[in-house]
């Protein structure tokens, strides 16, 4: 079947534009990119305004954020004790050194502390020291600096995975006695697993003592 006059015709390349064409659209091309002189100075405004790039926009930092950051520099820069900043391995190893005698005691600094189990009404209440906990643990440490910023008093309360275990774990805390965690932990498997668990619940760093 042969093919149609108009079939062919839109099978051929386009004629080349003559050169009355080409400066007509030069023209036309031209007329686009004439500005006023106030369009001109819009025009070298937004050129010579600094572009931001995403990579120099500051990153807003969560409130948790901020308080891991500050916890992190007390590790590595020191504890503050009577305006001077201490060694924190220095301050922990002190602290276990008396923890014996002040574990669960109502002493001059000692404040209540209310221990929930995750998912039930259950508690135990304990006499604690904040030094002892918010330097050890990043989630007392958030705890107490949020009771300092927000002037809180009486009981304060905090939920962990295993009330069981919990006294086990203040154990450690106040004395530092690994072999002694580890050889209760041997006893249950239920209790080893409590403690593990408000360990990592707690976020304490056992690694760094």
């Amino acid at each position: 079947m042969s093919a149609t006059l108009n079939e062919v015709y839109a099978q051929l390349p386009s004629p080349p534009l003559s050169p009355k064409n080409n400066l007509y659209i030069d023209e036309c091309l031209y007329e686009q990119f004439i500005y006023s002189d106030e369009e001109l100075k819009q025009i070298e405004s937004l050129l010579s305004s600094p572009v931001q790039s995403p990579i120099e926009c500051p990153i807003q930092l969560s409130k948790d954020d901020i308080l891991r950051n500050k916890y992190i520099n007390m590790m590595e820069e020191g504890v503050e004790v009577n305006g001077e900043l201490t060694p924190y391995l220095y301050v922990i190893e002190k602290l276990h050194s008396i923890g014996n005698n002040v574990i669960n005691k109502k002493t001059k600094d000692a404040i209540p502390l209310r221990v929930y189990e995750t998912g039930t009404d259950k508690y135990q209440e304990f006499w604690v020291h904040p030094m002892f906990l918010s330097l050890q643990s990043f989630q007392f440490f958030k705890l107490f600096e949020e009771i300092k910023k927000n002037n809180e008093e009486g009981i304060i309360e905090i939920e962990i995975p295993s009330l069981k275990s919990f006294a086990v774990v203040l154990y450690y805390l106040y004395t530092g006695d690994k072999s002694k965690l580890f050889e209760i932990a041997k006893i249950d498997e239920s209790l080893c697993k409590g403690i593990m668990e408000n360990i990592k619940c707690l976020e304490i760093n056992m690694a760094s003592f």
